[in-house]
């Protein structure tokens, strides 16, 4: 009998690593149906679509507040399908708050069903109250961090670090020569990548502060260039919308290249960070929530870095720009400090110490061999 898995990921990352993993998924059971939800990566390979990432990425406590009867829709008629299609498996990457909710309905509903978790939430930095819940609930919960398995000592789940699939997945689109040519950029001279995030909110807040110093420089120096990738999740437009009349150029499908090739970028905090650590470019982290989200936040999460690519390092390799710092004297200052040759050079030699915490070269097909294992 043909087997269903069921496969959900929130937001831009995990369409990243689920079409990373769909591919070796269909590489090596390609009568395996898959449903689910997905973004543009994912989409070719899901047999039936049930939503976008678009529908489901939202950040921060109070936003997800506002969005919560569309959620609700939505949860309901991922369950709906999951009966409807007789699902052998779920496999649910990232995106925790709502992902560990279907997990439990559907362990009540579909008891048959084996639950697996593609990336382990952040537990370690807040809400460990979930570790006992995603130990007991989980059939598998595959780790991108070394460190993650220990948490889960103790319960039933299989905890397993995997590595992490940016290992491989991180390199330039294309070669220098051509990014410039595509863009129309010119190579002598110096070029910031901005990377204000995958989601809407995002991009709201963090854009308007980048673009006003991308105004500025233009008299205090306008030899530098700036280019922003946009996330296959966003319409570009809404992006120049934030944007203005600053000097920006804005590229699709070389978010690799235009960091690889940049002296320096702002990057907001998330998995972004750690791609940028991976392709040596010294950069900043910038992040601004909701100001009662923030509040909240401060006093939830319990780690001594907000960056993704400084906690996995264990210690600041990338500063961190978060709230009122988002403004552009203070974007500017740091710019400056990174546009300096000898602070890049230190800089990149530190960013190296990044790659060797995310393990080898290959999570996606681990997983995926496991996985089936199970089915």
């Amino acid at each position: 009998m043909r087997q269903t898995l069921l496969v959900i990921a929130g937001e831009d990352s995990g369409d990243l690593h689920g079409a990373e993993l769909l591919r070796e998924l269909k590489a090596r059971r390609p009568d395996l149906r898959i449903i689910g939800v997905g973004g543009p990566r994912m989409t070719p390979l899901l047999d039936r679509k049930l939503a976008d990432v678009k529908d489901l990425a939202v950040v921060g406590f109070v936003e997800v507040i506002k969005h919560l009867p569309r959620l609700n829709r939505l949860f309901k008629e991922i369950l709906a399908a999951a009966r409807e299609e007789g699902i052998t498996a779920a496999l649910l990457i990232d995106y925790p708050g709502f992902n560990l909710r279907l997990a439990k309905a559907l362990r009540k509903q579909l008891p048959a069903v084996t639950l697996h978790q593609y990336v382990c939430p952040q537990v370690w930095a807040w809400k460990k109250g979930r570790i006992p819940d995603l130990g007991r609930t989980l059939d598998t919960l595959y780790c991108l961090f070394d460190f993650e398995p220990e948490l889960f000592r103790g319960y039933p789940v299989d905890a397993r670090f995997v590595g992490h699939p940016l290992v491989e997945v991180v390199k330039p689109e294309c070669d220098r020569a051509t990014f410039f040519r595509e863009t129309g950029l010119d190579p002598a001279r110096p070029l910031v990548a901005l990377l204000p995030g995958s989601r809407t909110g995002e991009i709201q807040h963090l854009l308007p502060p980048m673009a006003e110093l991308a105004r500025r420089w233009v008299k205090d120096r306008p030899e530098v260039q700036w280019v922003l990738p946009v996330a296959p999740t966003l319409d570009p437009a809404f992006v120049r919308a934030h944007l203005g009349r600053a000097p920006v150029t804005l590229v699709q499908d070389r978010t690799y290249a235009a960091r690889a090739y940049a002296q320096a970028a702002l990057v907001a905090s998330g998995t972004a960070t750690l791609e940028t650590a991976l392709l040596g470019t010294p950069f900043a982290i910038v992040y601004k929530l909701n100001a009662l989200t923030y509040q909240l936040a401060k006093r939830i999460v319990k780690v001594p870095f907000f960056g993704l690519a400084n906690v996995v390092a264990r210690r600041e390799v990338a500063p961190e720009l978060l709230q009122d710092e988002v403004n552009p004297e203070r974007l500017g200052r740091e710019l400056v400090r990174l546009l300096d040759p000898e602070v890049a050079r230190r800089v990149r030699t530190e960013l190296g110490d990044v790659r060797g915490h995310l393990g080898e070269p290959g999570a996606a097909g681990r997983v995926a061999e496991d996985l089936l294992g199970k089915l």
